[in-house]
């Protein structure tokens, strides 16, 4: 018999995004399948949209008592729910495009040896934008430490790994709550073996903006660091260079973390507050010094000038109205000084309309 796979759906007030996760889960036609969607205790009608796929024997539903948080959910899912030797972690707001890929991978991993890790590209889809991130041109295997290394020119999709399960946890998946505990595990997952890179698209990422990435605050972003930290850490436990290391870690800051930095500095010029901002440089300024040139990237300047723009036009509109306000209540007190008996007059013969 084929191995088992799972596919892990964790998911969390995804209700209007979670028939695509699921129904692409079902459509995969691999034959020794288990789906479970791992619920973190949502408010909103996700139980219900579950239960109209429940017919299918391949799927399980189980919902969290007390809300455990994103990264200690996917831990909840992975070591106590899943039960395959190989597992697919796809959020509950993405979906598959591939009905073949689980088939395909499985094939591809036995032809290998001491694959830990299957991937391939995804479709970035968002408001009015749609791109494809394609991670090789023709099929490769790897060298996990190969991959570390490069890690910055593939930066491999969460929703298309499919990793050995028994490898993952003994090596402490998901084990850092950060908003990249995906990759700060697999960082350390590669290091375990060989690992395949489709030149499949096999999924869909949406970007919205309930993504946590983009819903960043700066201490997150800053725990963040720890996605890069973690796992250099963990490559000179296992007694690589150094000095090759430290240079690994500035090409990571520069090619991921500048990244990052972006979404959280546009989502605080998108609130339109100047003590948010204010206090977001500041927070800057005294940690990573090295990034407040980065807000005045060319892009960044566009934002920042919007903002400008969006902040004066808010400040002219409310000194507008308290200027409307205070014209009327200073004209109905001079009418009331003026004709203090005015009564409501009507043209002779009209009626008085109710």
């Amino acid at each position: 018999m084929n191995p088992l796979v799972t596919l892990m759906i964790p998911t969390y007030n995804q209700a209007p995004y979670l028939p695509d996760a699921i129904q692409s889960a079902l459509n995969q036609d691999y034959s020794n399948l288990e789906i479970v969607v791992v619920d973190d205790c949502s408010t909103d009608e996700t139980s219900d949209t579950v239960k109209k796929f429940l017919s299918d024997g391949r799927l399980r539903y189980y919902k969290n008592a007390t809300n455990l948080g994103k990264t200690a959910n996917y831990r909840h899912a992975l070591y106590d729910i899943a039960r395959g030797d190989w597992v697919l972690n796809l959020d509950g707001d993405d979906y598959l495009t591939d009905d073949h890929y689980l088939s395909f991978a499985m094939k591809e991993i036995g032809r290998h040896d001491r694959v830990v890790l299957f991937t391939a590209g995804v479709k970035h889809r968002g408001d009015g934008f749609s791109k494809n991130q394609r991670l090789v041109r023709r099929q490769l295997l790897m060298d996990g430490e190969k991959l570390f290394f490069n890690w910055h020119q593939y930066k491999i999709p969460h929703l298309t790994s499919l990793y050995h399960r028994p490898t993952a946890c003994r090596i402490g998946f998901y084990d850092v709550d950060i908003s990249s505990a995906d990759w700060e595990s697999l960082l350390r997952l590669v290091w375990q073996g060989n690992v395949i890179l489709s030149d499949r698209i096999a999924g869909v990422w949406r970007k919205h903006d309930e993504n946590l990435s983009r819903a960043m605050d700066y201490s997150q972003f800053a725990a963040n660091f720890a996605l890069i930290a973690r796992p250099s850490e963990y490559a000179a436990g296992r007694g690589r260079n150094k000095g090759l290391l430290e240079a690994w870690e500035k090409t990571m800051i520069s090619a991921i973390m500048k990244g990052q930095f972006n979404e959280v500095w546009r989502g605080v010029l998108r609130k339109h507050s100047w003590p948010e901002m204010l206090r977001f440089i500041s927070a800057v300024r005294n940690d990573r010094p090295e990034f407040l040139g980065t807000c005045f990237q060319p892009k960044n300047t566009i934002h920042f000038f919007l903002f400008l723009s969006a902040t004066a036009l808010n400040t002219v509109r409310r000194g507008l109205e308290r200027t409307a306000a205070y014209i009327k209540k200073s004209l109905q007190g001079f009418l009331g000084r003026c004709m203090p008996g005015r009564k409501e007059s009507r043209m002779p013969g009209s009626a008085k309309v109710k």
